[in-house]
């Protein structure tokens, strides 16, 4: 992932690939596992900037404790790290640690969920980061007057809107906490 720097253009062309990362999944499982990716990114960012910043340091102490099966291996763990030592906010922490579970519902689910569902629209209205979610779409309409396709084009547009409400809450949140020090 390309680090933020100090330019507006440069700051643009790093939101650029978060959205771009979050748009290119078709499905709602893509789009949190893509989010969850970026996240745990910006996660391993703040860690190494936690440590001792010498090559040696980082060679043998560091990183046996991210790799393979050391200790800070799991992204949960890296994640808790990091709110215990004061780099993130609880409410950043909430709203990873929500994504991880609804990534982890995701992949051991067989079902195929849109933003519009009530499994996925539960979880998202909780992050702090995103703003109110549009009022949910109201298809009660008389039988003998309902126009399919106009149904059909307020249903969808209903999950672009939310869809766009989680893309920039995700990019929002990345983009923070990819701007934070550790210390």
């Amino acid at each position: 992932m390309p680090q933020p720097r100090a330019g507006v253009e440069d700051e643009q062309a790093f939101e650029s690939h978060i959205l771009e990362r979050l748009n290119a999944k078709p499905t709602v499982a893509g789009f949190i596992q893509a989010a969850v990716e970026l996240l745990a990114d910006a996660i391993d960012h703040l860690v190494l900037q936690a440590f001792r910043k010498d090559d040696y340091a980082v060679k043998y102490a560091v990183e046996p404790l991210l790799e393979g099966s050391g200790p800070l291996s799991a992204l949960p763990v890296r994640l808790k790290l990091i709110y215990a030592l004061g780099v993130i906010s609880r409410d950043e922490y909430e709203d990873v640690e929500l994504l991880l579970a609804l990534n982890n519902e995701l992949e051991q689910g067989r079902q195929r969920y849109r933003f519009t569902d009530d499994e996925i629209l539960g979880p998202v209205s909780m992050l702090h980061g995103i703003t109110p979610l549009p009022p949910q779409f109201n298809s009660h309409l008389p039988e003998d007057g309902v126009d399919t396709s106009l149904l059909e084009m307020q249903k969808q547009r209903y999950q672009q809107r939310i869809q766009s409400s989680l893309v920039l809450c995700i990019t929002e949140l990345v983009s923070r906490l990819y701007h934070k020090t550790a210390f």
